[in-house]
């Protein structure tokens, strides 16, 4: 039997939509076709109830158009920009008969057909290359999706048994990363994936340290050119020791930013204040935040020096207003929680508020929703012990890492490191919390500006966290490795606040980088083994050692059903974050509570150099 072949100059007509609805309510298989422009389009031929629909192509497509969604937000128009213009009868021809060809195959082979297993087929004209794109089935799409994916219910977390299989660079897994890499490859395409591209950033030096970086898109949140720009630049960063962790790593960092992104779809919300949640919600201002009384009061002088957002101060938090909350589970109390949504997605519509900005702090995806929470919950304790040591400037003690097992590779790192002129070493910067954090720091030593890098990471396995340390160390090399011709550092960032940092810090002057003097280096003997065979096992650790600090653990499952790779959101109020939040609580206690201070540094006196990361 037959099919409806549809013919346009642009995948998202707004005629389509209507087409895509009569073809969905009457179960009518079509195919949709590009035959103009440089690079055509051929199928996805859309299956009702077996392929995604028209509309599950289009929000991909959307997504991965900001310039083209920024200009009709501008001009108020539904109509996508004419851009497919050029055109040759030879190349309509082409076209025309490679779609032939795949409808061929599809009425021939029926369910071995390629379009059924491949989706979208591209062909570009001028450099002769093929290319496939999955079409995603989205359960929670509006035309074709399960009613019950988008008015979910929520369910506790029941943690699971998540035995080890991968144990070496980059964390424990119940993957190994060739693995990962191969299960969410159908994510990866400029055209339909939720993560646009995805390559080495650091060729050069890729038998030593392996970084790449992998495109994602986020909601615009505005109709300001500036925030679309940071939006074209937005991009994860993967790292380790080798080309296959380093790759999972960019993958699993960019699919946990677009599960983040609001959508107004899925995610499970409850309308209220905070007074009418009668101590259920956690208060954004007291509990997470924690900027100081002095930050709010003055936060609008400050706010007008930022060239970033990271160290922006919110509004006071209003606890009469009412907002989006979103249910979070403890693990420490078994008890459902509520807290603000706009602080947990990117591009919700109550950032207006300004109350926060949405983070990634404690935000991981992962092989399994277990594997999610473990890593999220030691990124809020690595970036905690981050700014206990960096605000306070702890002297800190240095860290033998030939004693760790890695000495080959350390070897070879440190030879790299020198004939680029660099030094490195490494400090101990774990907290009260006992989890194994350290501090992997780099300068130049063949120029006045030093270029100081730093790379951290926190692991209950502490030689995995001197690993973590190392490697986003070579992450952070990339920005600060090449040269101009008068041998000036050609920077390849445009964060402001690292530029500055890069060029005007210098170890005799910041002396908590440099190992304690005082203090004996730190083996790997000095930390005893926590880590279990079992992530559940692991997790059920770290929150015992959370709720003996007097610290409660919470998660938000974020995990979108048309991507299908578990993301979560791990928040334990109380531990700080990274940036420049200097309000009362772990920042000033825990120093002095330690020994490594005889009082709290006030308020005034913390570094003026904010974490720039």
């Amino acid at each position: 039997e037959g099919f409806p072949i549809v013919v346009t100059d642009d995948y998202l007509q707004p005629e389509l939509a209507e087409l895509n609805a009569r073809f969905v309510a009457a179960n009518q298989p079509w195919m949709l076709v590009k035959l103009v422009g440089r690079v055509f389009w051929i199928g996805p031929i859309f299956e009702p109830g077996v392929t995604g629909c028209w509309e599950c192509l289009a929000d991909r497509l959307r997504s991965n158009r900001q310039v083209e969604r920024f200009v009709q937000n501008k001009t108020g128009s539904d109509k996508p920009l004419p851009t497919s213009r050029p055109y040759l009868a030879t190349t309509v021809a082409m076209a025309a008969n490679l779609a032939a060809n795949e409808a061929l195959k599809w009425l021939v082979q029926g369910q071995n057909t390629e379009p059924r297993q491949h989706g979208l087929l591209t062909f570009d004209t001028q450099s002769a290359e093929m290319t496939r794109h999955a079409l995603t089935r989205r359960p929670q799409c509006p035309a074709c999706g399960d009613p019950a994916a988008r008015q979910r219910e929520f369910v506790p977390i029941t943690l699971q048994s998540q035995p080890k299989r991968f144990s070496g660079d980059g964390g424990h897994r119940t993957r190994f990363p060739a693995e990962t890499v191969a299960a969410n490859q159908h994510h990866i395409s400029p055209i339909t994936g939720v993560i646009t591209s995805l390559y080495n950033i650091i060729e050069d030096v890729s038998d030593i340290a392996y970084s790449f970086t992998a495109g994602h898109n986020f909601a615009m949140m505005a109709n300001d050119v500036n925030i679309l720009r940071q939006n074209l630049r937005g991009r994860s960063g993967g790292k380790g020791m080798s080309a296959e962790q380093a790759r999972a790593s960019a993958i699993g960092e960019a699919i946990e930013r677009y599960s983040a992104v609001f959508r107004n779809e899925d995610e499970l919300r409850l309308r209220a204040s905070y007074q009418d949640l009668g101590g259920q919600g956690l208060h954004l201002q007291n509990e997470i935040l924690f900027f100081s009384e002095k930050q709010y009061a003055n936060r609008l002088p400050w706010n007008r020096q930022q060239k970033t957002l990271y160290h922006m101060v919110p509004n006071p938090f209003d606890e009469k207003i009412t907002l989006d909350w979103s249910p979070i589970w403890s693990l420490t109390s078994q008890e459902k929680r509520y807290i603000p949504t706009s602080y947990c997605y990117y591009g919700h519509p109550e950032l207006h508020h300004h109350f926060s900005g949405a983070d990634s702090n404690g935000s991981a995806a992962g092989n399994s929703l277990e594997e999610a929470i473990f890593q999220g919950f030691l990124e809020v304790v690595e970036r905690d012990a981050i700014a206990l040591w960096w605000y306070n400037r702890l002297d800190r003690p240095g860290v033998d890492l030939t004693s760790f097992g890695i000495t080959p590779y350390v070897r070879k790192l440190t030879e790299f490191y020198g004939s680029i002129g660099r030094e490195l070493w490494v400090i101990d910067i774990t907290s009260d919390l006992n989890i194994p954090t350290f501090a992997a720091i780099s300068r130049r030593l063949n120029r006045d500006v030093e270029d100081i890098i730093i790379g951290c990471g926190a692991h209950l396995d502490p030689k995995i966290a001197v690993l973590r340390a190392l490697t986003e160390m070579n992450q952070f090399l990339f920005p600060v490795l090449h040269d101009d011709a008068e041998g000036k550092t050609i920077y390849r960032t445009d964060e402001w606040e690292a530029i500055d940092w890069f060029q005007r810090a210098k170890l005799a002057e910041q002396p908590y980088l440099a190992p304690a003097a005082s203090q004996p280096l730190r083996a790997a003997s000095d930390f005893p083994k926590q880590h279990h065979p079992d992530l559940r096992d692991d997790i059920e650790h770290c929150v015992a050692i959370a709720q003996k600090a007097g610290l409660e653990v919470f998660v938000l499952d974020q995990t979108r059903a048309d991507v299908g790779f578990p993301v979560c959101k791990v928040i334990v109020p109380g531990l700080r974050h990274f940036w420049r939040r200097l309000g009362p609580g772990r920042l000033y206690d825990v120093p002095v509570a330690q020994g490594w201070l005889q009082k709290p540094v006030a308020e005034d006196e913390m570094n003026p150099f904010s974490m720039f990361f």
